[in-house]
């Protein structure tokens, strides 16, 4: 599947334009994350891998509102429409980001990589949208670790599963905003946050 039949697929089975955004915003998240890897393990970034992992990030929720009251469903329903169409590992991590509920454990970077950036996206937008500018390019690090110690704060935003990159991917949660961030800031304009 190339990067321009997810997105079709993604617009196809989601109409909110917000999660339309917070897709664009995990695929984002995930290539920066594959690249930070990449470069920290010392390893080639390979452009293929590169785009899959910003597909999974891309068709993550993809079947949201065709489950949303039945988290048991997600990720479940997705794999009956579009299993095929994607190879076992990208499939398999996009199980595993809700592997409560699809059994399917994270194993790979890959896996943990779009189950911890999920939720900081999420955040990421919900610190952005208090900011007094509303802007991605006004926010910096410090300014998210804020909200993410404020409990009462986008209460929807698991911490516990952002944290996890630092145990799953060996990347300390100062540096897993920072990317995300970045990532984020790189297309402000088509999450509307510019």
């Amino acid at each position: 599947m190339t990067r321009d039949q997810a997105y079709q697929t993604l617009t196809t089975l989601i109409s909110n334009e917000n999660l339309i955004k917070h897709h664009l915003a995990c695929e984002a998240a995930m290539k920066a994350i594959y690249e930070y890897i990449q470069r920290r393990d010392k390893k080639l970034i390979d452009e293929q891998e590169e785009k899959d992992w910003g597909i999974v990030g891309l068709l993550h929720d993809a079947d949201y509102e065709l489950t949303k009251g039945h988290p048991e469903k997600h990720t479940l329903v997705l794999e009956q429409k579009i299993g095929k169409e994607l190879p076992p590992e990208l499939m398999y991590a996009i199980k595993a980001h809700n592997y409560k509920f699809s059994k399917a454990n994270p194993l790979s970077n890959l896996d943990w990589a779009i189950y911890t950036c999920d939720e900081l996206t999420g955040l990421i937008i919900a610190a952005t949208l208090v900011h007094p500018e509303k802007k991605l390019s006004m926010v910096d690090v410090d300014f998210v670790k804020k909200r993410y110690n404020e409990k009462s704060f986008a209460k929807g935003a698991d911490r516990n599963q952002i944290k996890l990159c630092e145990k799953s991917l060996g990347i300390k949660l100062d540096d897993f905003i920072e990317i995300v961030l970045s990532s984020m800031q790189n297309i402000a304009p088509e999450l509307g946050l510019a």
